[in-house]
């Protein structure tokens, strides 16, 4: 099947940043359809670290790379990652949608303000997503028209209440910031303007030509706006269905949906998590993983693979494979298992609960697993590709118990950060 949705199948940082440049290589377009700098996709290739917080991870193979209408953009931001890119020696193929939508200064201080709350990252993403469901935002295409000026300072009065009302700004202030920003983002939107053009027509043009198209999602599906642990969640959809809205993946063209899990869990921010770990057994995971932020650096909670919620994200987002991540780490832990149950006072519930106090009051139910076979990286790159068969036995039987509890394959395994350290089956 030629064209392919990478989704997070938990709450984000699963590694889709690795399998989306090993994807890419066989792609001619990679599209990114929601989120914002909030998302964090680290790519390692031939001893460099690259980490991409707009720019699909394609970009290191050259290919034709998409920012769609779903992702919400900081021009500043992303000018200065297309520039780290190019002082590295590479030059970016990037397209934005006109359609996309911009953060600008006073979503991130609104961010600052309230996000604390449920532990956002605190780059304006959902103050941003609030003011485009409000329709009192600007566009991409507005900082690139000729009168942008003018437009920045007509849509800044919409705000002007909320900002003096939330004491962002006095009179005195909001007035200086009008002056200020309507100057520097009409001057961000022509730097952007040979970047901008109908992102759509292109995704549909390929998407009905022999050309192969990946989309690319950020966050994890358990952080959904509708479907996830709410209001720990982020603020756009982060389903496989939110390719063909913030996309422009086209209905009835035949398409793969690819899950990324890790090997266990993990989770940034606040929010119920049923299989968390504290004390030595997190830390010994979390350093064993190197389990910290992309984009924030902080420390990532950790936790037993929760079988559970992962079944409950394959099922409302589609996924029909599995890519597994950072299978090596746990060879590096003891005391491995996966959560197969949940039960609410000592009774076995059969749903993912949608109401975050409830999840709160969840006990997981566990499996334990054999230890994971710890190989050498010599003895990783000597199996083959394409037969599970070759797999050390715990290996298997890991896999293999997981495949038959969530009901659809592993076919791609990681076992370390480089682009060859990837089966696949």
């Amino acid at each position: 099947m030629k064209n392919t949705i990478v989704v997070g199948a938990q709450w984000g940082d699963e590694g889709k940043g690795k399998l989306v440049d090993v994807l890419a290589e066989q792609s001619d377009l990679v599209v990114r359809f929601n989120g914002g700098g909030n998302a964090g996709h680290t790519v390692m290739h031939a001893g460099e670290t690259y980490k991409f917080h707009y720019m699909p991870s394609g970009m290191l193979h050259g290919k034709v790379c998409i920012l769609g209408t779903g992702v919400v953009i900081n021009p500043k931001d992303l000018l200065e990652e297309i520039k780290s890119f190019t002082d590295a020696g590479h030059k970016p193929k990037l397209w934005i949608s006109a359609r996309a939508h911009v953060i600008f200064p006073h979503h991130q201080l609104i961010d600052a303000k309230e996000g604390g709350k449920i532990g956002t990252t605190g780059r304006g993403i959902g103050p941003t997503y609030s003011q485009k469901a409000s329709r009192i935002n600007l566009r991409i295409l507005d900082i690139i028209a000729d009168n942008a000026q003018e437009r920045i300072k007509n849509a800044l009065k919409d705000v002007k209440d909320i900002l003096i009302y939330e004491n962002i700004f006095t009179e005195k202030a909001y007035l200086e910031y009008c002056a200020s920003i309507s100057v520097e983002y009409a001057e961000y939107g022509k730097t952007f303007k040979p970047f901008v053009t109908d992102t759509e027509d292109l995704v549909r043009i390929a998407g009905n030509s022999d050309e192969v198209v990946l989309f690319e999602g950020a966050q994890g599906t358990l952080l959904d706006l509708n479907y996830g642990t709410y209001p720990f969640v982020t603020s756009s959809s982060t389903l496989a269905a939110a390719a063909f809205v913030g996309g422009g993946a086209i209905p009835g063209v035949p398409i793969r949906i690819l899950g990324i899990t890790k090997a266990y869990t993990t989770r940034v921010g606040e929010g119920p998590f049923p299989t968390e770990l504290d004390g030595e057994a997190a830390t010994n995971l979390r350093e064993a993983g190197h389990e910290y932020g992309a984009t924030t650096g902080r420390p990532r909670r950790v936790g037993h693979l929760d079988l559970f919620a992962l079944r409950y994200a394959i099922r409302i987002s589609g996924i029909q494979e599995l890519a597994m991540t950072k299978i090596d780490t746990l060879a590096l832990v003891n005391g491995i298992k996966v959560c197969t149950a949940y039960k609410i006072d000592g009774k076995e519930i059969d749903y993912f609960p949608a109401d975050a106090p409830t999840l709160e009051l969840v006990e997981a139910v566990y499996t334990d697993v054999p230890p994971i076979t710890d190989l050498t990286k010599k003895e990783w790159s000597g199996l083959k590709h394409g037969s599970k068969a070759d797999l050390p036995e715990s290996i298997r039987s890991y896999i293999k118990f997981i495949e038959d509890f969530v009901e659809i394959p592993i076919t791609i395994l990681s076992h370390g950060p480089e682009r060859n350290e990837t089966i696949v089956f």
